[in-house]
């Protein structure tokens, strides 16, 4: 296969897989804030498959360069979802979603891989492994990414959730520079990418790995030829 064709395909592969891992992920979400009470999620329409309804325009494109990203957030009533547990829940519920959606296709990833079919670009059942790994991959992904504890992401919410009532200055403060916060990360990312440094791998490590061994029984990376790769297998 020419690179070409490699980072074409590795591409497409990766659009199937958004198409289920936001959409899960933010399920995730409002099954969290629709168990703790809050049946406002469920009238304005989330508990769908339906992308548009989550995909959000940047979380999207971060797919493609970061092989990690986001979607719309979904909204809840604070009156219903108010305390910690209700909002830990709240929070938790999408990478808890993220992670169950790994093991499953983990699952049929694995059956795959016991009758000999393999991930490889040709057409043949081979090339729906590699799907299976690409939406492994991509929920294993969201899963750890969502739990770095940055302003907007839900490791951040969960830190906030529990510590904000001890320092709420800090939280306030946080929250009131959260663009600026962004912006530093990205260049973070920026100049490891310059240097060869695997920032976000290392970052997403913790987390990813042991997910990764719990859903196909090996620590996986993916890859767009000539363009972008994301180990976070790295120790």
């Amino acid at each position: 296969m020419s690179p070409f064709a490699a980072f074409l395909l590795s591409a497409i592969l990766l659009v199937p897989a958004l198409l289920i891992a936001i959409p899960v992920h933010e399920m995730g979400h409002a099954a969290g804030a629709y168990f703790q009470g809050d049946r406002s999620v469920r009238y304005f329409g989330y508990f769908t498959l339906n992308p548009r309804r989550f995909l959000e325009p940047v979380g999207t494109i971060a797919v493609l360069v970061l092989l990690t990203g986001w979607g719309r957030r979904v909204p809840v009533q604070p009156n219903r979802i108010s305390t910690v547990r209700q909002r830990l829940v709240f929070a938790l519920g999408g990478p808890a979603a993220s992670l169950l959606a790994a093991i499953a296709f983990g699952l049929i990833y694995r059956f795959l891989n016991s009758a000999g079919i393999r991930p490889a670009a040709t057409l043949s059942p081979d090339l729906l492994a590699s799907l299976i790994y690409a939406i492994v991959f991509l929920n294993l992904s969201i899963f750890a990414f969502q739990l770095l504890p940055i302003p907007g992401l839900d490791g951040w919410e969960i830190i906030e959730t529990i510590f904000r009532p001890r320092n709420p200055r800090f939280f306030f403060n946080a929250s009131v520079r959260r663009r600026e916060i962004w912006a530093g990360a990205v260049a973070v990312l920026i100049v490891g990418s310059l240097l060869g440094i695997p920032v976000l791998s290392y970052l997403m490590e913790p987390f990813f790995k042991p997910a990764s061994l719990i859903s196909v029984g090996q620590c996986i990376g993916y890859r767009i030829p000539g363009f972008n790769a994301l180990n976070p297998c790295l120790v």
